[in-house]
Parts: structure tokens; sequence; C-alpha cells
């Protein structure tokens, strides 16, 4: 089975501004059917789990969870039976995303909230032959697919000196702090109400004292928004045609364009924004809310 892929695109960004030079990370594109980070944080579990004939991945998650989808998606796609808990005995398992994971053939199992905990935790009986991975897919291995991303990007941009994106689980941003070169700055973006350096201390061991963060673009916490991030989601996919989602490259994308409108960033900056996938979650977004953001299908 062949697990190297061709490196994710790597795009120049044109802007009304010369003072920086700004890059996407096409990391939604780099693999057929996993979406960015989705796949980095799989890869090694997938791997390990082949290696030592495990049969099922089994994780945990909200209703809308982009990360059951993706780990439904490896399931099918390397032959793995997937099984997913989520959160809220009460959530709507007829939803677009449980039902996309379903038609992957992924279980769904609601739990009730007051006993959610010991679930996210992977504190309860596993079948036999199978794999507890956490909620949004962060554990140890996930840092060595992430640490993968930055050698990419170190490889079609050696003289990087920036490098932006948006934080949830953390452990993308982990896995290319720890990997990254001591005169690159790594900006995480939170799209949630938390600090990044607190949240990775308590996980990982290493030090992340040096990590770069704006707690400013939430809009609100966590899957919050509001009609200003819905029109820039829009303005960007008209300009650019890259479809971007709302929880997270969404909030932090308008959190980059704000601090390049505020010069955040010294003059000659070679940024690169790191788009981190997420646009599986639109289309269950739009049923929810009711929005017409742009889409793409699975």
């Amino acid at each position: 089975m062949t697990w190297k892929l061709p490196y994710s695109p790597l795009e120049k960004i044109n802007a009304d501004y010369c003072e920086i030079s700004l890059y996407l990370k096409r990391d939604d594109l780099v693999h057929p059917t996993i979406e960015g980070n989705k796949w980095r944080k799989l890869k090694y579990n997938l791997k390990n789990a082949l290696a030592n004939r495990i049969n099922t991945l089994v994780s945990v998650g909200g209703a809308y969870s982009n990360h059951l989808l993706a780990l439904s998606q490896a399931g099918k796609h390397y032959g793995l039976k997937t099984q997913g808990y989520i959160y809220g005995s009460h959530a709507d398992v007829h939803n677009y995303t449980l039902r996309a994971c379903r038609n992957n053939g992924m279980e769904i199992f609601p739990i009730a909230k007051s006993l959610f905990e010991p679930y996210k935790k992977g504190m309860f009986v596993l079948p036999p032959d199978a794999v507890f991975i956490p909620e949004g897919g962060s554990n140890m291995l996930a840092l060595e697919g992430c640490r993968e991303l930055y050698l990419e990007i170190e490889d079609q941009l050696p003289d990087v000196t920036h490098i932006v994106l948006p934080f949830g689980s953390g452990g993308t941003t982990a896995g290319i702090y720890l990997a990254k070169k001591p005169q690159v700055d790594v900006l995480a973006l939170p799209i949630l109400k938390l600090n990044p350096v607190e949240h990775l201390s308590r996980i990982y061991t290493g030090d992340f004292s040096g990590l770069k963060y704006s707690g400013e673009y939430h809009f609100g916490g966590y899957a919050r928004f509001n009609d200003e991030l819905l029109t820039f989601i829009k303005a960007w996919h008209e300009k650019t045609g890259i479809v971007i989602d709302p929880v997270y490259n969404g909030k932090a994308l308008f959190a980059l364009c704000d601090l390049v409108e505020k010069k955040y960033f010294p003059e000659g900056s070679k940024v690169v924004y790191i788009h981190t996938g997420g646009s599986q979650g639109i289309c269950g977004f739009n049923e929810r809310y009711n929005c017409a953001l742009p889409e793409r299908k699975y």
C-alpha cells in the first residue's frame, strides 16, 4: 500500500500589498478522499492499525464532527471497520454528516451527555481487534503526520518565515511547532475560546511557550458565527474559487486578512497559511442553519 502522496500545492496569493509574500498551502487537496489535517493526523494511526492487524477504528465526536466523517472515509478507503460515539443521546443521526458517516460504513452510537466523559477519554470496552483514536484525531501518532506537513512546506519554501493555521484540538499545531526551525514563527488562530499554549502544554511533552496566537477571532466560540463571517466566506470564494468552512478556515482566514491589514507581519515576511480542509462540514452547516455557503460535495 502506498502511503507517500504527492505534496499538496503551495499557491501564492495575489493581493493588494507588497510588504509581504503570502502563500496558501492547499492541504485540502492532499488526499483523494480525506481532507487536510484529518489525513495528516490519521495517516500513522491507519498505518499502525494495518500493521498490527487491527480491524476497527473507534472514536468520538459531535453530531457534525469532521473528524468522524474523515474516519469513516478512511475506513471505507482502507477496508477497516469504524465506530463513532456521538455526544448527546438526542443528536440528529440523520443529519448530513452522520448520514455520510453511515454511508461510509460507520456504526453510530449516540451517548447521553452526562455519560460522555468516559467515552471521550476512551474509557470503555472496545471491540476485539479495535483501537481508540481521540476526539479530533490528535494523539502522538498524529504528530508524526503533522511533522511531515511542516517538512513539505520547508521543502517547497525554504525561506518561509511564518506558518499560520486554525487551532482546534491542537494536534496539527503541535506537530508543526515541534518540527519547525527556530527562526520560523507559528501563529495559531483558535476557533474556540482557549489559550493554545496552555492547552498544548497539558496534552503533549514539549515547550510551547514560543507559540504565537491571537484569541480575538473565535466569533463567540466553537461553531459560533455571524453575518460578517458568512459574508467574508462568500467573498473569499468569489475572489479565489476556493471553498472554506465557517468553523475552522473561515475564521482563521478572516483573522489572517485582518492581521495583514494591521501589518502584523514584518516587511519581507514569507507567510504560509495552511488550508486544513474541513469543507466536508459545510453541507451539514448549510443544512442545519439554512445557509448557502459554497460547498464541496462528498
